[in-house]
């Protein structure tokens, strides 16, 4: 984005939001509470910094958390099923 490129890094819980004034106001209203924030480039041009942390925002979509998975029922493997037979047959 322009100038400026910044990271997102995944901080322990309870750490909070490091970031530089900008980003910090976006990751908030984003809904993130614990991230980490590494910038590179000129980082007073406001409007690309604002540019970059959105960008960045925008990249993490992808990522899925636990609480959005599908629930995965898995059925009775062979020697389960087997074992299970010979169980009631005795």
């Amino acid at each position: 984005c322009g100038s400026v490129s910044l990271r997102l890094v995944p901080a322990p819980r309870g750490t909070g939001i490091v970031a530089a004034r900008v980003p910090k106001k976006l990751l908030q209203m984003a809904g993130y509470e614990d991230c980490f924030t590494s910038s590179d480039g000129h980082t007073r041009t406001l409007g690309n910094f604002a540019k970059a942390a959105f960008s960045a925002i925008s990249l993490t979509y992808g990522f899925l958390t636990p609480d959005l998975w599908i629930e995965t029922k898995f059925s009775a493997g062979p020697f389960q099923v087997e074992s299970d037979f010979l169980a009631k047959a005795n």
